[in-house]
């Protein structure tokens, strides 16, 4: 494969990744809970590729709960089981490593920056 080949495939990798988040978007009822569940998704793709000891991205997420649910049990199961369900979505769609997975965490990342953005702008609708 050449080197335009492999630009070209890796374009096409991180397309789909995109359009694949985007679509995921319309399911969630909040961005708070959007965030959750690709902060689950990330959690899979990390310790797949470093280790079930990595915890980045389920401690950035729990630390998360606490600040959006710290007194709401409902609020906080429905972050828990958006962040669950992102976790075994990327678990059916990856059992190894790979350029692949590359591709989505960076459609993941890119995501992420974009809620936490929308969660930040004090003008946005609750």
């Amino acid at each position: 494969m050449t080197a335009a080949q492999k630009r070209a495939a890796a374009e096409k990798a991180r397309e789909a990744a995109e359009l694949r988040v985007e679509q995921d978007m319309v399911t969630m009822t909040s961005l708070v809970e959007a965030l959750s569940k690709n902060m689950g998704q990330i959690h899979y793709l990390r310790t797949l590729c470093f280790g079930q000891n990595d915890q980045k991205w389920r401690d950035y997420a729990s630390r998360m709960v606490q600040v959006e649910a710290p007194n709401d049990a409902d609020r906080r199961r429905q972050l828990i089981r958006a962040f669950n369900a992102g976790y075994y979505a990327e678990q059916g769609r990856h059992q190894r490593c790979s350029n692949a997975v590359s591709a989505d965490v960076a459609a993941l990342s890119e995501n992420g920056r974009h809620l936490s953005s929308m969660l930040g702008d004090p003008y946005r609708e609750r």
